[in-house]
């Protein structure tokens, strides 16, 4: 399944996706930015999300090896994101029979880190709309 729907809308780029290690990025667009002309915390909030999510699962919608869910997650602000685009470094810290710790850092312009992310990510039922062929929990 290709990314629809909110990803499709962020526009997201996966440059890397390995077995505990994503990079995924994202061209900014005017209707991401604030008043200020600053990228959303949302859109980094889902950027962070999004790269995490792929480094727990193995790959995106087409490649996962596992199907997960986010758990928890926290975002840390660092830098106002003034770019016209954003890549997110993502990487399990430590992943377990049914969860994974992953952490993240978005980075912009000049490779500046504006922002960090750590998150919880739990193994999922596999559901109708996944490949066919993935792998049933605990296989």
């Amino acid at each position: 399944m290709p990314d629809e729907g909110f990803r499709k809308w962020l526009g997201v780029e996966y440059e890397v996706m390995e077995e505990g290690h994503a990079v995924v990025s994202l061209n900014v667009t005017d209707d991401m930015r604030n008043l200020r002309q600053v990228v959303q915390g949302g859109v980094i909030a889902a950027l962070i999300d999004v790269a995490m999510a792929t480094a727990a699962a193995g790959g995106n919608y087409d490649t996962r090896r596992r199907p997960m869910a986010t758990l928890e997650m926290k975002v840390n602000y660092l830098a106002a994101a003034t770019g016209d685009r954003l890549t997110a470094v993502a990487d399990v810290i430590r992943a377990g029979s049914r969860t994974s710790v992953t952490r993240c850092e978005v980075f912009f312009g000049d490779g500046e880190v504006c922002a960090a992310g750590l998150g919880t990510f739990m193994t999922r039922r596999v559901h109708e709309t996944d490949p066919k062929d993935m792998p049933s929990q605990g296989s």
